[in-house]
């Protein structure tokens, strides 16, 4: 399993950087459903599931850094 680095945990700006990161997720599933509407249906919802999958994986990030931070820096 491939490690991150997880140092912005401790930055004052966790939460923009996890906004940005959601952000970005929830654009290319808006993408994927206007792709699917009036492109190509199978692309737009592989394009979906990987905004909502980007996405759930941004709420484990938050999740770990939260608790990273509760912990407090080594």
């Amino acid at each position: 399993m491939a490690r991150t680095d997880d140092s912005t945990a401790f930055a004052s700006n966790w939460r923009v950087v996890l906004a940005a990161d959601a952000a970005l997720g929830a654009v290319l599933s808006v993408l994927g459903v206007v792709v699917a509407v009036f492109v190509n249906a199978v692309l737009g919802v592989a394009m979906v599931a990987a905004g909502v999958g980007y996405a759930a994986l941004v709420g484990a990030r938050a999740r770990r850094w939260a608790r990273m931070r509760r912990a407090g820096p080594l």
